[in-house]
C-alpha cells in the first residue's frame, strides 16, 4: 500500500513538472502581428490584409457555443456605436452546418458583409494559425496589423479605441 502511494506521488509530480516545462501555446499574444488569412465563403472571398489601415475586431465563434455567440453580438453592438472610429468587425464562424450558421445570422440580425463561415472547421489554416484549439476568442488588431488585445469585452474594446 505504501509503495502504491509512493508511485502515485512520483507520477503526479512527474506530470506536473512535465506540463510546467512544456506549456501549451494557445491563442496569440498582444504585440504579435496577426496572421494574414484569406477565407472563401460561398458568396465572397475575404482577405484580412484588405482592412490594413483600420482597427479590426476579429471574432471567432459558433452558434453551438453560447458564450462565443453572445460575445459576437456584444462586440457587434459595440462596434456599431463607434461611428467615425475606423473600426470594423470581422467574424468567422466554425459552425458544423452552414444552414445553422445562416439561420443564426438572421436570428441575431447580423449584416452578412463581414461574417464568414469556415467550412474546413478545426482543420482550417485560420483555425490553426490563430490557435483556436482551446476555444473561441476575439482579437483587436491595429491599423498596422498588430494584435493589441485578445478576449475582448465591449467595455475593453471601447477603452482601447478611445485611447
Amino acid at each position: 500500500m505504501k509503495k502504491t502511494k509512493s508511485i502515485i506521488v512520483v507520477l503526479l509530480l512527474f506530470l506536473s513538472l512535465s506540463s510546467a516545462f512544456n506549456p501549451q501555446d494557445t491563442g496569440l499574444k498582444p504585440g504579435k502581428f496577426a496572421p494574414v488569412f484569406e477565407i472563401k465563403d460561398s458568396s465572397q472571398t475575404f482577405s484580412l490584409s484588405s482592412l490594413k489601415g483600420q482597427y479590426v475586431v476579429l471574432n471567432f465563434w459558433a452558434s453551438y457555443d453560447a458564450q462565443s455567440r453572445i460575445a459576437n453580438i456584444r462586440l457587434r453592438n459595440a462596434v456599431d456605436k463607434m461611428v467615425n472610429k475606423n473600426v470594423c468587425l470581422v467574424s468567422v464562424s466554425y459552425d458544423t452546418n452552414r444552414s445553422v450558421y445562416e439561420e443564426t445570422l438572421k436570428l441575431d440580425k447580423f449584416n452578412t458583409g463581414r461574417q464568414f463561415y469556415d467550412e474546413a472547421g478545426s482543420t482550417s489554416k485560420v483555425f490553426g494559425d490563430y490557435r483556436l484549439k482551446k476555444g473561441f476568442t476575439s482579437y483587436l488588431i491595429d491599423p498596422e496589423g498588430k494584435i493589441i488585445a485578445s478576449s475582448l469585452s465591449p467595455e475593453k474594446l471601447t477603452e482601447l479605441i478611445s485611447q
